[in-house]
């Protein structure tokens, strides 16, 4: 369970990290995207398919790497565990994609998505996560990372976790 956990914060966190492109994002990407570089900080909860909710606190810094990507370092903890992870994100057009790698569970994989209004909707896929994620920026300096996760017993995603993150 602490790997699926893991992997769900981590895709869904890197994806926030998605990035100013200055060539190759569109303007409404780079408007959403170019907000991101700096530290973040924030608070949410966590329930594990099959478990229970717990708080967490995550610290995030994204940093821009050229015109089309940017790198992330994040680490999330709560009462029972801890996430470290790093990931590099890239814009083209109204479309994102990238890679990541959580540190402590030993989990990599891919994140997929597109830029549609004040959100970044995308899908995580790895070997031990599969999920969607609603990033929607709520104002300057504030945005919130809600995930669901495939629940194969349900056959259907379901709610894992929710963060507000701000400056």
């Amino acid at each position: 369970m602490f790997k699926i956990v893991a992997a769900t914060c981590t895709a869904a966190l890197t994806l926030a990290a998605a990035n100013p492109a200055f060539a190759l994002c569109s303007s409404q990407g780079l408007e959403l995207m170019k907000s991101l570089d700096g530290s973040w900080k924030g608070k949410g909860a966590v329930t594990p398919i099959g478990g229970s909710a717990e708080r967490i606190s995550c610290r995030i810094s994204y940093s821009l790497a050229g015109g089309d990507k940017i790198n992330q370092l994040i680490t999330c903890a709560g009462a029972a565990w801890k996430i470290e992870a790093a990931s590099r994100v890239t814009c083209t057009g109204n479309r994102v994609e990238g890679l990541f790698e959580e540190k402590v569970a030993h989990n990599t994989g891919a994140v997929t998505g597109r830029i549609d209004g004040n959100q970044l909707v995308f899908e995580a896929d790895s070997p031990n996560f599969k999920g969607n994620f609603h990033v929607t920026f709520k104002e300057t300096g504030s945005h919130v990372v809600a995930i669901t996760q495939f629940d194969s017993a349900k056959g259907r995603q379901v709610p894992v976790a929710s963060v507000q993150l701000t400056r």
